[in-house]
Parts: C-alpha cells; sequence; structure tokens
C-alpha cells in the first residue's frame, strides 16, 4: 500500500461526501476539486491528488471503508486518458464562462489546473482542438451557455498556448517564450497568494489588538474602582483613628477623674476617723 500523509478521518469523510453530492448534480470533478480548495483553504490540485490517492487505498482497506461510512461505488477512477464528450464539454463551458468574465483562456486553464501547470497545458491544447477541428462541440456548449444565461462571444481566443507533440520542432524562440510566459504565471500566482497570506494575518493581527484593547480598557476600569475603594478606605481609616483619639482621651479623663475621687473618699474616711476618735 502506498504510504502517504493522510487527513484526520472526518476530513476524508467530509471530502468524499462533498464529492458525491456534487456527482449527483453533474458537477465535473474538476470544479468540485477547486470549490472543495476554495471552501478548506487548501489548493484544487493538492485536493485533486489526494483524493485519487485517498480512493487507491480505500479500494484495497475494506475495514477503513466501513469505518468510514464511504460507498466506494460511488467513487469509481477514470483511468481514460482521453476526455470523454461530457468532460470534453465541461471543460469547455467552464473556460468560456471564466472567458467571458474578463479571465484569459491561459489563466482559466491555470485555474481549473489548480496550478498544476502541465495539466493547464494539457486542458489549453484540449480547448483549442476543440474551436478548430471540433466546432460542433464549441457551438453546443456555447448554445448551453447561451440557454443558462452566460453570454459568450463567438470567436477563436488568441492567447491559447499550443504544444506541438513532436517536441524536437520546437524553436529556441518557442521555448524562450515559453518559459517567460510560465514565469509570469507562477510569479503572479505567488504573488496573489502572498497577498491573501497577508491580508488574513493583517486581519488576526488587528483582531488580537482589538481584543488586547478591549481587555487593557477592562483592566483601567477595574484599577480605577480599587484606586476609588482605597481612597474610601483611607478616608474610613483616618475618621476611625479620629475616634480612637477621641475615646483614648475621654478613657484618660475617666481614669483621672475615678482616680481623684477614690482620693477624695480615702481623705473623707480619714477625716471622720478622726473626728470619732476625738469626740
Amino acid at each position: 500500500m502506498r504510504i502517504y500523509s493522510k487527513w484526520k478521518d472526518e476530513e476524508v469523510i467530509k471530502l468524499f461526501k462533498f464529492i458525491e453530492e456534487g456527482k449527483k448534480d453533474n458537477i465535473p470533478l474538476i470544479k468540485l476539486f477547486a470549490d472543495y480548495a476554495t471552501m478548506t483553504n487548501r489548493k484544487p490540485n493538492s485536493v485533486r491528488n489526494y483524493y485519487y490517492i485517498e480512493l487507491d487505498a480505500l479500494q484495497e482497506d475494506e475495514k477503513r471503508r466501513n469505518r468510514l461510512g464511504i460507498d466506494i461505488k460511488k467513487h469509481e477512477k477514470n483511468d481514460q486518458k482521453e476526455f470523454s464528450l461530457q468532460e470534453t464539454k465541461d471543460l469547455v463551458k467552464n473556460i468560456l464562462q471564466k472567458n467571458a468574465k474578463g479571465i484569459s483562456v491561459r489563466k482559466a486553464c491555470l485555474e481549473l489546473a489548480g496550478g498544476d501547470i502541465s495539466l493547464m497545458v494539457r486542458y489549453q491544447n484540449k480547448f483549442r482542438t476543440v474551436v478548430i477541428k471540433q466546432k460542433e462541440i464549441y457551438e453546443s456548449c456555447l448554445e448551453e451557455l447561451q440557454k443558462e444565461g452566460v453570454s459568450v462571444k463567438r470567436e477563436t481566443p488568441n492567447n491559447v498556448l499550443t504544444f506541438k507533440n513532436n517536441r524536437m520542432r520546437l524553436t529556441e524562440s518557442d521555448i524562450n517564450s515559453l518559459f517567460l510566459g510560465l514565469v509570469k504565471l507562477v510569479k503572479k500566482q505567488a504573488s496573489e497568494e502572498a497577498s491573501k497570506e497577508f491580508m488574513v494575518e493583517t486581519e488576526k493581527a488587528n483582531a488580537m489588538l482589538r481584543k488586547t484593547l478591549i481587555n487593557l480598557r477592562q483592566k483601567e476600569n477595574e484599577v480605577k474602582a480599587l484606586q476609588k475603594n482605597f481612597k474610601l478606605l483611607s478616608q474610613e481609616n483616618e475618621r476611625l483613628c479620629e475616634e480612637l483619639k477621641l475615646l483614648r482621651g475621654k478613657n484618660a479623663e475617666l481614669i483621672s477623674s475615678q482616680s481623684r475621687m477614690q482620693g477624695l473618699k480615702k481623705f473623707a474616711n480619714k477625716y471622720k476617723s478622726k473626728n470619732i476618735s476625738t469626740n
């Protein structure tokens, strides 16, 4: 069995259920992989490759298949190298839809290929073949799109890269032009991905900053409340100290008064005794 980095079980189940539902609606696998990649923040080509690797593994592992609840019959792998009629029409319609939104054929093929240059070239060549040599299919796709409300120009695209079957016939100029074109595509895609990542990181940083400011504001309010309570306690302490001083003074006066009274009482008793003895 092929060794590969497996996703979590819940992620595998989610992917295969997504593909099953898409197939019910006759959505092309190319679009399903792209949609799932967008939904899970992955690359379309990574989703596609993992799906087929996992599909091979599940076909050999009935126990895991049953545990995940995946019906392998709904995920038959298509090993045909040639495009079927339906796959051809799906590809052409997807490219034309993107082209109608102002996206070049080259970029549309790159998006559908999930950044896979070799797959992008294959899609472009197939599209070019349909436009030039399979006009019935091309016209059929145009009619279907018009019925769906998509306005498409009836013209042969002039921005499709074509490759000859015999690579030995490519001139040095062709190779240089191709290389420069591919470099530009890769740089542009890398720049777009970097911009998206920067936006995400910026939003995360802003969210953390907002949370920190809220926490600081709460702490500041708590400090103010503590300062107010401390001030009240200080005032109360001063009041109690003053009352204590007064009580101490009164107590001292009371003790002094009691001492004088006792002295007078002793003097009176002594005086009384003296008078009695004299008489």
